[in-house]
């Protein structure tokens, strides 16, 4: 389900920020830059975001990762709209990783909602 499919709704959204090992000064920077697409994205499509989940660190080729776990438990207990993220890769970069991950959102009745995919090209200089 994609999040044409959905109006927004009361029901929150949640994020979720991956940033693979680097350094402490670039990892922050791509925290704030996946961060700020998220609000963008959100903003657009008039959702309102309730939680935010980080793994700073982790490779995307492994579901070992402790905000990616607290993410799929919350949105099987809680009631949530929908998943936002920077690129669909923040979730994995694993094809059979991805389709459990979809999987159990789509379950959970939560759409994701691929930031990338709503506020259009990065541009150079802002």
């Amino acid at each position: 389900m994609s999040a044409e499919d959905w109006s927004p709704s009361d029901l929150p959204a949640v994020s979720y920020i991956r940033v693979a090992p680097t350094t402490t000064d670039e990892a922050a920077r791509e925290v704030e830059r996946q961060r700020a697409k998220i609000g963008l994205a959100a903003d657009r499509l008039g959702l309102r975001m309730a939680d935010e989940f980080v793994d700073v660190g982790y490779s995307g080729l492994s579901m070992d990762r402790p905000d990616l776990r607290r993410l799929l438990h919350h949105v099987t207990a809680h009631r949530v709209g929908f998943c936002v993220v920077a690129t669909r890769d923040r979730l994995s970069e694993d094809p059979e990783d991805m389709a459990d991950i979809d999987q159990a959102v789509d379950d959970a009745l939560v759409a994701i909602v691929v930031a990338a995919d709503h506020i259009g090209p990065e541009r150079d200089g802002g």
